[in-house]
This record gives C-alpha cells, sequence and structure tokens, in this order.
C-alpha cells in the first residue's frame, strides 16, 4: 500500500458544502480524483502547447494539400510501400 502524507485544506462553507454533495462517503477520495485529473489536463495542455509550437516553428507551407499527398504517395513508392489508390 502507498504511504500517503496528510494534509489540512481549509474551505469556506460554499466548497466544503459542495464537496461532501460529490464526494459521498470519501472526501478524501474525491479530492485526490481531482487533483489527478487536474494534472492530467495540465500535461494535455502542455503537450498541446508544444504541438503548436512546432507547428509554429515549421514555417508555412506553400504546396497544396494534394500536392503534398501526391509528395507523400512518390516517396512511399520509391521506399517500396505498395498503397491503395
Amino acid at each position: 500500500m502507498q504511504m500517503m502524507d496528510r494534509i489540512t485544506v481549509s474551505l469556506d462553507d460554499g466548497n466544503s458544502d459542495w464537496v461532501q454533495q460529490q464526494a459521498g462517503s470519501s472526501a478524501d477520495a474525491y479530492v485526490n480524483d481531482v487533483l489527478r485529473r487536474h494534472q492530467e489536463r495540465k500535461a494535455a495542455e502542455a503537450e498541446l502547447r508544444d504541438l503548436i509550437q512546432e507547428g509554429l516553428d515549421s514555417g508555412v507551407e506553400y504546396r497544396s494539400p494534394q500536392q503534398i499527398m501526391q509528395d507523400v504517395r512518390e516517396r512511399l513508392k520509391r521506399d517500396g510501400v505498395q498503397i491503395k489508390p
């Protein structure tokens, strides 16, 4: 079993009531779940920011989507990869 640190958090009345309503019997489990989901969201946001920056850093593409697909088909054919028409 994982060792857990214990911290005390004070909530105002409205938040305390809301957590109790959402949590049912285990406010600890509920708060841990909320924190886990928040961490996952922050990680996904960071990944998205990285991907956006990668796209911005890659420059402008002047070929049409059709030309890009044709170039991909030609490269695959050159590499011996069978593609469907």
